[in-house]
């Protein structure tokens, strides 16, 4: 196995075959009586040496053709992959390797390298290994290592993750806010009580996300619609009317760009001016067919809208904005949500009786 690779010479182990073999002439010239057990050993030669010492390798070895298929393999292997030389021989070993092949389009094809973390996942086995691999002429030499898992390697992972969530959420706050500076405050203050109301609703961590991201991102069609429109000091005309109710689908336009945001995220942008009673848009969806994510956006945006200044009108004072809130539950707003965003979030607890009197 192995015998055509480029192995460095062991001048020790050539130096003792020597010595043996020439002690062996000699015992065949002059037979030792004393001795008669060790006329009949076998000494080892170089060759089964280094035989030895290739299956003795913790790695999995193998050597593969011009094609990528295994001729060889060794060391751990069998152990490794489960499965025996007999079953891996011409078969290809990328069929048992899954990595980035867009970023390592030459891996155990030419030249060496090293992948430092590949999956490898046979009918026996399933490990995370670190590939290495070298040119050897026609062929393709080189080893599997089972990599060990270590709480520190978690802990760095983990930590990759979560500085990248935190650089994603930070370009999606961004990217909702690029339109004005007065936008970029309203954007802070509905992903505050968003998120605040989906917990209070008792959504778990990605759905939370979800909401935030779609807080974020929510009037993004807007950035479609005419400055001139946006910033109107007075009412719209029936065609600036219908230019603005366009904005949640030039949203969903948008976003379609971004595939890796959940459908929770696009229902938020989609579906934020939907109603409660069904006389909502842009498809005049009714209670729960409304989708959660999209049913909190409603609240908060409203009262965030009521509460601050706008070309159009100014702010509301927030007893005034959670007296609407109260009005238009179950009309505008889920009861149950417009009952916990003024309860939990706002701390308007002794509201209650109002809510009540609704029943």
């Amino acid at each position: 196995m192995f015998e055509d690779l480029d192995f460095p010479s062991y001048p020790l182990l050539r130096k003792t075959q020597t010595r043996t073999s020439s002690a062996l002439d000699d015992q065949d010239m002059a037979p030792d009586s004393s001795s008669p057990q060790r006329r009949h050993e076998v000494r080892p030669t170089e060759a089964n040496l280094m035989q030895v010492m290739l299956e003795a390798q913790p790695q999995a070895l193998f050597l593969l053709d011009a094609a990528g298929l295994i001729l060889e393999v060794g060391g751990a292997w069998e152990a490794l992959t489960g499965l025996s030389p007999a079953e891996s021989q011409g078969r290809p070993l990328l069929e048992w390797l899954r990595y980035d092949r867009v970023h390592h389009p030459a891996a155990l094809r030419r030249g060496q390298g090293v992948l430092e973390e590949a999956e490898l996942l046979t009918r026996r086995a399933h490990h995370v290994v670190r590939v290495v691999w070298s040119e050897r002429g026609p062929m393709i030499a080189g080893s599997l290592e089972p990599l060990k898992v270590s709480a520190q390697r978690t802990f760095d992972l983990s930590e990759r993750l979560n500085h990248a969530e935190r650089a994603l959420d930070e370009a999606i706050h961004l990217l909702g806010v690029s339109q004005d500076a007065w936008q970029a405050e309203h954007i802070r203050r509905i992903v505050d009580f968003a998120q605040r109301l989906a917990g209070a609703a008792g959504l778990g961590p990605q759905e939370v996300r979800a909401v935030r991201w779609g807080a974020a991102l929510h009037d993004i069609g807007k950035a479609r619609v005419p400055q001139e429109i946006l910033h109107k000091p007075g009412p719209l005309n029936a065609l600036e009317y219908e230019v603005i109710l366009q904005h949640p689908l030039w949203g969903v336009q948008v976003l379609a760009e971004l595939p890796f945001l959940p459908a929770q995220t696009v229902d938020a942008v989609r579906h934020h001016h939907e109603r409660w009673d069904g006389h909502g848009y842009p498809l005049g969806l009714k209670e729960q067919a409304i989708p959660l994510v999209a049913r909190i956006m409603a609240i908060v945006d409203v009262f965030d809208a009521l509460t601050s200044v706008r070309p159009y009108k100014p702010a509301w004072a927030y007893q005034d904005a959670v007296e609407h809130l109260i009005r238009e539950s179950g009309r505008q707003f889920d009861p149950i949500l417009a009952q916990l965003f003024v309860f939990e979030v706002l701390g308007f607890d002794h509201l209650l009786p109002r809510f009540e009197a609704l029943d």
